[in-house]
């Protein structure tokens, strides 16, 4: 603002200074001198608002160290404590949700452990993509390369993904589904490759060997 009046006031002295009839105006120099005094008046106020902004923005920056250290370490100080108590929130909460998680019937069933998918069923033990699997291929045992012919990758993951959603009830055949022999034998396969654990399992391993070296 102070600089804005200084070129306000130089300008309006500049201007009546060259006026074209500064020589018949009356009190032309009485008139110029005041324009003038404004002037300096204006251009001492300039300087001293530089000089009080100078003094304002040197006093802040020595100062900057130890507001920094006081705002930075405050605000460490917020967040540690911030997350401190969602980490407990949380560590006390995690049990439970572990749980209903566990629980959740819709926990996909292909790459899941086998014990736990079949002690969620209610009417059998027999893991959920077993048991459509076969019932899939129940009349269709004699299907020429039954579970060494590829079928086509998109039903194939048309059906995981149904599986993996419990969307396929007992009574379901194949055609009622549109699917070939072959979806459903290697969905199998793929089901039993992503097992956790082996099927024989990790556990029991070294008494099959056994079994073999016999």
């Amino acid at each position: 603002k102070a600089q804005q009046k200084l070129e306000a006031a130089d300008a309006n002295w500049k201007k009546f200074q060259t006026r074209s009839d500064r020589l018949t105006l009356p009190n032309f120099d009485e008139r110029l001198r005041k324009l003038e005094d404004i002037r300096c008046e204006c251009e001492q106020a300039q300087t001293l608002s530089g000089d009080i902004y100078a003094a304002e923005t040197y006093k802040v920056a020595s100062e900057e160290h130890s507001i920094t250290i006081k705002l930075f370490y405050q605000y460490l100080y917020e967040e540690n404590t911030f997350y401190n108590h969602v980490s407990k929130y949380l560590s006390s909460r995690m049990p439970e949700i572990e749980q209903k998680l566990e629980n959740d019937e819709l926990i996909p069933s292909f790459g899941y452990d086998l014990a736990k998918h079949c002690l969620k069923r209610n009417d059998t033990l027999i893991a959920y993509p077993i048991e459509i699997c076969i019932r899939l291929l129940e009349n269709s045992l004699n299907e020429q390369g039954l579970f060494r012919i590829a079928p086509s990758q998109g039903k194939q993951k048309k059906l995981v993904a149904e599986l993996n959603l419990h969307a396929i009830d007992r009574g379901r055949t194949l055609y009622d589904l549109n699917y070939d022999p072959h979806v459903p034998a290697s969905t199998l396969k793929q089901y039993l490759r992503e097992l956790p654990d082996c099927l024989l399992t990790n556990a029991l391993l070294s008494q099959w060997n056994d079994v073999i070296s016999i």
